[in-house]
């Protein structure tokens, strides 16, 4: 497309990344040894990443309630997220929907409400900006979207002393008692996946334009969703810290003090080369700055192997850590070139 947002972001232009941290190149030389490669990357990430101590369960959705807003219809479901524990899900079904089979969305944050600027309990508005409102502004512009909440504020109870991270720190110390060989950041991008279940699950989805949205916490969610499960088919994640020292990734509920052992070498544009070629649309502001272009163009290595280097764009708005109004509008006219769809207008 020429002039393409696409294009425009593919290609930021920076002459001086500051001071990027030092990375493990991807020795991506052609396509045909990618498969070999990749496929070590992923062993590494499982390794990472680990897995959970139980095996099956149900995964059968209740029905909690319903209600309507202008430009949507909205289901809440309690999924279970594993043998004895559930998570809401807020499935948006907007009144003015893209043709069929249509593009949705999965928007996971640390509870469906700020997604849509209402309390879900009593559907009062929310004193919160409307610029991380990603549900509302997605389903206003005819996708199904699917709202989520993370684990913490469904597997343990709120402290007494609830200071700072304190429901973080109880959430990850009963996670990693029942599962030894998890860790955190693994079951955020899990209770991702089950959203993306239900959200496959509505009649009229293309299955093939599903993609994922998060704002920082939400950012880091839709990133290791993404890229770890092939059913997504687009990211766009807004200021969550692509690099180990631009944010809290050491912290329990994420991956633990194992990234700083000295034989760790793995980055993150080693998980987002698994993505390949998918789009991906990062969002800078604070956390993610003109540093954290040096990850994504390492990967466009490996997305040139399939003449899509341009799949990956950065558009650093360099306000502060919320998005801006022009970085919002830049996301959803990219989403909808991706999912080729003309991009319908939305409102603050």
């Amino acid at each position: 497309m020429p002039q393409s947002i696409a294009r425009k972001v593919a290609h930021p232009p920076y002459a001086d990344l500051g001071a990027p941290e030092p990375i493990e190149p991807i020795a991506a030389s052609d396509l045909a040894a990618w498969p070999r490669l990749r496929a070590e990357l992923q062993s590494r990430w499982a390794d990472v990443l680990g897995h959970p101590s139980f095996a099956d369960y149900d995964h059968t959705p209740e029905i909690v309630s319903r209600f309507e807003q202008p430009a949507y219809r909205a289901t809440l479901y309690k999924q279970p997220t594993g043998p004895h524990t559930r998570q809401t899900v807020l499935l948006l079904e907007p009144k003015n929907p893209l043709p069929a089979p249509r593009p949705g969305m999965v928007i996971p944050f640390y509870e469906p409400d700020r997604m849509i600027g209402l309390d879900i309990a009593t559907l009062q508005p929310l004193d919160s900006t409307p610029l991380i409102q990603f549900g509302r502004h997605l389903a206003e512009q005819g996708y199904t979207v699917a709202c989520t909440e993370a684990f913490p504020y469904n597997t343990v109870p709120e402290p007494a002393e609830n200071k700072g991270f304190a429901w973080w720190q109880s959430g990850a110390e009963k996670l990693l008692r029942d599962n030894p060989r998890w860790t955190g950041m693994a079951k955020l991008a899990a209770d991702t996946s089950r959203a993306l279940d239900l959200l496959l699950e509505q009649p009229g989805i293309d299955p093939q334009r599903v993609g994922v949205m998060g704002h920082s916490l939400g950012g880091k969610m839709a990133f290791y969703a993404g890229c770890l499960d092939n059913r997504f088919k687009a990211i766009v994640s807004s200021d969550f810290g692509i690099g180990w020292s631009f944010t809290n990734w050491d912290a329990p509920w994420y991956l633990g003090e194992q990234i700083h052992r000295p034989d760790f070498t793995l980055a993150h544009h080693h998980l987002l080369a698994l993505f390949a070629p998918n789009p991906f649309l990062l969002i800078g502001g604070e956390a993610d700055r003109p540093a954290s272009w040096q990850y994504l163009d390492e990967v466009r290595k490996v997305y040139a192997l399939y003449e899509k280097p341009e799949a990956i764009g950065f558009f650093d708005h360099a306000s502060g850590h919320r998005p801006t109004e022009e970085s919002l509008r830049i996301a959803y006219q990219w989403l909808a070139e991706q999912f080729h769809i003309a991009p319908n207008p939305w409102t603050l």
